[in-house]
């Protein structure tokens, strides 16, 4: 009976005892493998696997040289044998799950990395993978707790507290957020996605001069970054700096020439300075791009200002076929009108603005309209 006992306990150890033969043929593999013969190293693995089907090592490494292929469902199924053979292989578990998320299994990439991480938690990777899961599920606040445990076990990348940060920002924590750009950016100061939405933040809490100098770093790792040069010019607008601001909106126009915000804010920027010359050229390049009654209104004020009446009436006409309940356009069409001696139709419109409640043009009436 006691001798049963002992064969009993080996036996698990002699069915898995492998032949000097299966050794040598396993150490050929492990070396195609790492000259990155995978072809060779799956053919030879495959040869050890039909000597010993119960060699856990070998269907690891076929795995291995499979996943290294980009063949995720192959090495999957690889990796499953190895588990079932050896339970507590943490990378088996850790690769499967690396595999299962390539092919967007992503729920079933979530449960081997955490059975990895059950049998080895030194594996920091697979906190960074789980994280990436959980954050494109909009799971944010599982995602921050395994950012915070991969970055807490050496996988302290940029990257890492970039991803971070942007959880936190989903999460409306924003000082935490800038926190971790500001770590990401220790890592690597050259770390874009990290100064960017620095930028942004800096932005949004009225930093401007913060937000232009980080803009200028990020304009020069990346000279055609748009989002930098358009944070930067409307930093410069904001603090007033308008001959800066307008020379940083045409340096963005020069590379995305119909840029919205950059179109019209040179427009503003032209028309707030009284340079109405520029204005009507700033508000043509506008209206070429994007067509607004708003604009074709505001090159007609520059106009009347520089006395052009006929482009003037052309514009406000414009404006009042696309919007006839626009009283400035009556008045103001009422008063070149009277510039170009059409008195009739200009006592027409201003009747029409004083109806639609523009104040001025009530006095105007009395004074001009009246005595017809």
């Amino acid at each position: 009976m006691r001798y049963l006992l002992i064969i009993t306990l080996c036996l698990p150890f002699l069915l898995t005892a492998q032949s000097p033969e299966t050794v040598k043929l396993y150490n050929k593999a492990v070396e195609l493998s790492k000259a990155k013969d995978r072809d060779g190293a799956i053919a030879t693995y495959t040869k050890v696997l039909e000597t010993d089907p119960l060699y856990s090592k070998a269907w690891y490494g076929r795995g291995m040289a499979q996943m290294g292929k980009k063949d995720y469902p192959a090495a999957v199924k690889d990796f499953s044998k190895s588990i079932k053979l050896d339970a507590e292989n943490g990378k088996a578990h850790y690769y499967a799950g690396y595999c299962l998320m390539q092919m967007k299994k992503n729920e079933d990439a979530i449960k081997s990395f955490t059975r990895a991480l059950k049998y080895d938690e030194s594996l920091s990777r697979v906190y960074y993978y789980r994280a990436n899961i959980q954050m494109q599920a909009k799971n944010y606040d599982k995602a921050i707790a395994d950012f915070q445990d991969a970055i807490a076990k050496d996988e302290a990348s940029a990257k890492a507290y970039y991803k971070l940060g942007a959880c936190y920002i989903k999460t409306d924590r924003v000082d935490l957020a800038k926190q971790s750009f500001s770590a990401a950016l220790k890592k690597d100061p050259e770390y874009v996605p990290a100064l960017t939405e620095n930028i942004k933040l800096e932005y949004k809490a009225d930093n401007f001069d913060k937000t232009v100098a980080q803009a200028e770093t990020l304009i020069a790792l990346e000279p055609e970054n748009t989002r930098a040069h358009y944070y930067k010019a409307m930093s410069l607008l904001k603090t007033d700096q308008l001959d800066e601001a307008y020379a940083a909106f045409d340096v963005l126009l020069a590379i995305e020439a119909d840029h919205k915000s950059a179109l019209t804010n040179k427009a503003v920027i032209s028309l707030k300075k009284k340079d109405y010359a520029a204005s009507v050229t700033d508000h043509t390049a506008l209206l070429a791009a994007h067509p607004d009654k708003k604009h074709f209104y505001n090159r007609a004020i520059s106009l009347i200002q520089i006395e052009k009446w006929p482009e003037a009436l052309e514009d406000l006409s414009k404006v009042i076929s696309l919007d006839n309940t626009y009283a400035e356009a009556f008045y103001n069409r009422s008063n070149v009108q009277l510039k170009l001696g059409a008195n009739e139709k200009a006592c027409s419109d201003m009747r029409r603005a004083a109806e639609l409640g523009f104040d001025k043009a009530v006095g105007y009436i009395a004074s001009v309209c009246d005595g017809e």
